[in-house]
Parts: C-alpha cells; structure tokens; sequence
C-alpha cells in the first residue's frame, strides 16, 4: 500500500510532512521537556538530602549544647572541687564516643581538668571562639581546627559558666569530625554529602564526584554554623534523553502514520468523488453528442411511425388489434418524451433569453398543474408574491422545469396528499418551492437524484431532474433537494432576478 502512496514526489512530499518531520520535531521537544522535568526532580531529591543532612547536623549540635549546659549546672555546684568535675566529664565523654573530650577552664583560657587527661598546660585565650564566648556571655562555635589536645580534627562548644552573675569557668565541648562524616555516611541513599565552612574549606566528603556525566548538585546553608552543606544526585542512566526521545518518536510516528492514512483515505475519496463527478459530467457530455447528432433523426421516423399507427387503428376495429395499437402509440410517445429531454438537455441555451415574470410563468401552467392534480385526487396549493419577479429565461424550458419538478411530487403522495408551490424573494434572487408530503427519499437516493438514467419510477427516463438542474444552472441559479424518509420532500429553486434599470 505504501508503494502505490509513494509512486509521486509529491506523496513523498506530504509523506515527510506529515509524519517524519512533525514527528521528529515534537519528539524532540517532548524529551527536551521531560529531560527538564528529570532535572527538576533530581535537583529536588538533592534540596531534600541536602535539606536533611543540615536538620542531621543542627540536631546533633543542638544536642550538645543542651547537655553543655546540663553539665555546666553540675560543674558549677562542684566548681571547687576539680577532681569531681573530672569524673564528670569523664562519664559523660563515655557515653557518646561522636565527641573528643570535654573540658573545663577558668576565665583567663587555661584549661584545668577534661575528660583526655591534660598532661601539659594548655590555654585557648588565643582562640576567637573563647573570646566570643566571653564577650557574648553565652555559647559559641569554633571553625574546624586541629585540637591540642587529642590532635584530631574537631570543632569545639564553648559555653561560659555563670556564679553569682560573673562568668566563673569556660566548660568546652570537642565534636570529631570524622564522627559527623560517619554519622552523615550512615544516612547516604545514593547521593554524595559535602560539607565546607566559610572560608571553602572541605570538611566531610562522602565519596568522589564522577569525572563524566551529568551531576545535579543543591546547596543549603547551615543557621547555627558557617557551613554549607552540598548534596550531589547522580542520574541512574545517562542515556535518559535518547530513551525519551526515541519512546516519543515511536509513538508519534504512529500517531501521525494514522493522521497521514485517515489524509490519504480522505484525499483518495476526494478524488474517487472527482472522478464520478467527472464521469458524470462526461456522461451528460454523450448524452448531448448523442441528442443533438440523432435527436431529430429518431423524431422524424417516430412522426410517421405515429401517423400510420393511427391510420391502422382506424382500419382494424377489432379490440385485440386496438389493444396493439395502443400499446404502440405509448411507447411511441415515450420514445418521443426520452427524445424531447435529450434535446432539451444538449442545447438549452439554444433559444433567445427573454425577461419573465416568474409568477406569470406558473399561471400559464397552473391549469396543467391542477388538472394533473384532480386527476390523482391530491390538494395543490399556489402561493404567488406579490412582488415583481423577472428572471431572464426561456419561458419554455421553465415551464418544463415547473412540470417536471410538480410532476415528481404528484408522483410522490398518495391520494390524501398535498402539493404545495411558494414563490417568494429573497435577496436578488427568486426563490421557488415545490413541497409534497410524500414517502419521501433515502440519502442513499438523494445523492443519485442528479445522475443521468438513474429513476426509482418504473417508466421513468432519469433525465428530468438532469434538465431541470441544467437549466437552471444555464440561467445562473441553484437547484437544491431535501428530502427524509415518509417525511416528503423539498425542491428550491434560486435563480438570480434581473436588474432593474
């Protein structure tokens, strides 16, 4: 099937523009969008670890400041009695193996007693965070340092202890840092943690960043320390763009392969339309050859066949010879109609126009009309305007058209049925209808009503509505048929009025 689309250049063409390009283009766009999509989320998973590592860290700081001022209550009520303060410290260093030690110190910065033992003397009146502490009067953290104590990298709590309203000893908590790198390792679901202070410098990295791919990274600040924490999410697959891009492609050629065949069908049927319409029109074009070449050559045999017919039928009385003869003079007659439409339908424009009332028009044959209407005992109603109504004509082959079109729907209803004709106007041109109340017509036949030789009467010729419509169409008018099953059926007729001068 394809290969019959694709004999052209030009269904190559439309091939391409419908299906290929469009598809590809939007697929395009639609991984490009789900790509950014992807991004958004990975980006958000690293807000989140980000966001959870930092509220990890500030517990673990809140943690320890609360139990710094639990022990500064105990030392200060054993302020003078080191040994005891000690021992302290030493129990609560136990317990939590994430600190280095604690320690406890005088105004001045030396440090007296701590949980490590202090085999020197050692002061820290040198260090910011100690200076801050007694200055603020209440906690402070130190940047990450090397303790000199242990010797381990830390960070140190320092929380002034208050006697009597004046500052009566420092205690001082040491947080190991590669405990909190341990602690943040434990809550690791695939990303990587990094954590730096103020001045850039990395204080805990769970593991390497890749060399190559796509990482994406979200930064939080710490409140209660110059720290940032950075956490990095990489993508499970690196190929996600051309999986997206190559599932939207799938579908949309899909999509768009049945856009271009229901276009095909549609353009198929389109021509398959033109073409009947063509060979309608090439039909009408032999029956008017065939019309005009032997038209009058059927019509004058048909004259003398006619008269001796009627000679004979005057010699031979007897009633099975009359029964003959009767037969013969109507499908004489018949022929002679079939002849008549033929040249009608070849050359309707052969006789001089001239301007006609349209309402005088159907008076002159309204006698015809209801004499044919009596006949089948059916009701025919007349409505005239009573406007002017020229139309440029051939008052004959209008008259044809008016028979034919009140002959139909005579043909139409029964005996309790009604005909009715209305001439009105409507804009610049005359509208005539011609309405039955009949059985009325299936679309099936509706769209066939115009072919050439198509009748559903058993002694009909199919050409009646054919010149109908091309005599109107000659005068520049429409002809239009509505018609529903057992609902009857409407004939309009619009020709153009002539102007007034």
């Amino acid at each position: 099937m394809l290969n019959r689309m694709f004999k052209s250049k030009k269904s190559i063409f439309i091939y391409l523009m419908i299906t290929l390009l469009p598809a590809i283009g939007i697929s395009y766009v639609l991984a490009l969008s789900d790509m950014q999509e992807q991004e958004r989320e990975y980006r958000n998973q690293a807000y989140k670890y980000a966001n959870q590592h930092v509220n990890d860290i500030e517990r673990l700081i809140g943690e320890t400041v609360s139990r710094l001022d639990m022990l500064a209550t105990l030392t200060n009520l054993s302020a003078d009695h080191l040994d005891h303060i000690e021992e302290i410290l030493t129990r609560t260093h136990e317990k939590d193996i994430r600190f280095s030690g604690f320690y406890w110190g005088n105004p001045e910065g030396d440090l007296l007693v701590g949980s490590n033992g202090l085999s020197a003397p050692i002061n820290v009146s040198d260090r910011k965070y100690f200076q801050e502490a007694m200055k603020r009067g209440r906690y402070t953290i130190s940047p990450a340092h090397i303790g000199r104590v242990t010797g381990r990298f830390i960070i140190t709590i320092a929380t002034p202890v208050f006697q009597n309203e004046n500052i009566s000893g420092v205690l001082f908590a040491s947080l190991r840092i590669d405990k909190i790198e341990q602690a943040i390792k434990q809550n690791i679901n695939g990303e990587i943690i990094s954590v730096s202070d103020d001045i850039g410098q990395t204080l805990v990295q769970t593991s390497k960043l890749p060399f190559e791919g796509n990482v994406y990274s979200e930064t939080i600040e710490m409140s209660i320390l110059p720290w940032t924490i950075t956490a990095y999410v990489i993508p499970e697959n690196e190929s996600f763009f051309e999986r997206a891009l190559l599932k939207n492609l799938v579908i949309l050629l899909v999509l768009t392969h049945i856009v271009f065949l229901i276009l095909h069908y549609f353009l198929l049927k389109q021509r398959i339309i033109r073409e009947k319409e063509q060979n309608e029109r090439h039909k009408i074009v032999l029956v008017e050859n065939l019309a005009a070449s032997t038209a009058h050559e059927i019509r004058n045999p048909l004259t003398g066949i006619k008269g001796l017919i009627q000679l004979l039928s005057e010699k031979y009385k007897d009633e099975k010879d009359q029964l003959y003869f009767n037969i013969i003079l109507g499908e004489v007659n018949r022929i002679n109609t079939i002849v008549s439409e033929m040249l009608l339908l070849g050359k309707p424009t052969a006789h001089s126009l001239a301007t006609c009332n349209i309402n005088d028009i159907i008076q002159e044959i309204e006698p015809i009309i209801r004499s044919e209407a009596n006949y089948s005992s059916i009701r025919v109603s007349i409505e005239y305007s009573t406007k002017e109504l020229p139309i440029s004509c051939v008052k004959d082959h209008m008259k044809q058209v008016f028979l034919n079109l009140v002959k139909n729907s005579l043909d139409a209803v029964n005996s309790e049925g009604e005909v009715v004709i209305s001439i009105d106007k409507e804009g610049d041109h005359c509208l005539i209808k011609v309405v039955d109340n009949g059985g009325g017509m299936s679309a099936q036949v509706l769209r066939q009503v115009f072919n050439p030789f198509f009748t559903m009467k058993e002694n009909g010729t199919g050409l009646g509505l054919v010149v109908c419509k091309r005599i109107i169409e000659s005068y520049g008018g429409k002809i239009a048929i509505n018609s529903e099953l057992d609902r009857g059926t409407v004939v309009e007729l619009r020709i153009p009025l002539v102007e007034e001068r």
